[in-house]
């Protein structure tokens, strides 16, 4: 055998069974980031569909927030249309106040006038007496 020969041999007995060694664990390593590229596939799939859901409630809120400004503000008209009617009600509750009032006056003049009315019958009646006398 020849040296060129006697080397290769060498050669292959101390480098193939290492490049065999190499390939096995290099074939493990491939097999274990394909299964760790296909769990960050999923964890990506899931965030997309939380991501997805989180836009949608924003959606909503957004939603329901405009929903609900535009019941305060139609609820906010009608206190305030109510408000203005129960100011109108009050002046008129004062009108009639002082309409009571002047009548309640009236009243008592009139008490007043027919006292002094029937005081002036009564001695008129007098006077017929003692003149018919």
């Amino acid at each position: 055998m020849g040296m060129k020969e006697t080397i290769t041999q060498v050669l292959k007995d101390l480098v193939l069974p290492e490049l065999h060694t190499l390939k096995g664990e290099i074939g493990q390593v491939k097999s274990r980031l394909t299964t760790v590229e296909q769990r960050l596939d999923d964890f990506r799939s899931r965030f997309e569909a939380i991501d997805q859901h989180l836009v949608d409630q924003s959606r909503r809120i957004d939603e329901t927030r405009t929903e609900l400004i535009l019941r305060i503000d139609q609820q906010t008209a009608r206190i305030d249309q109510q408000a203005a009617r129960i100011d109108q009600q009050a002046v008129r509750i004062d009108e009639l106040t002082i309409q009571v009032s002047a009548l309640v006056q009236e009243v008592a003049k009139m008490r007043q006038d027919s006292a002094v009315l029937a005081d002036v019958l009564r001695r008129l009646a007098v006077l017929e007496e003692k003149v018919a006398a």
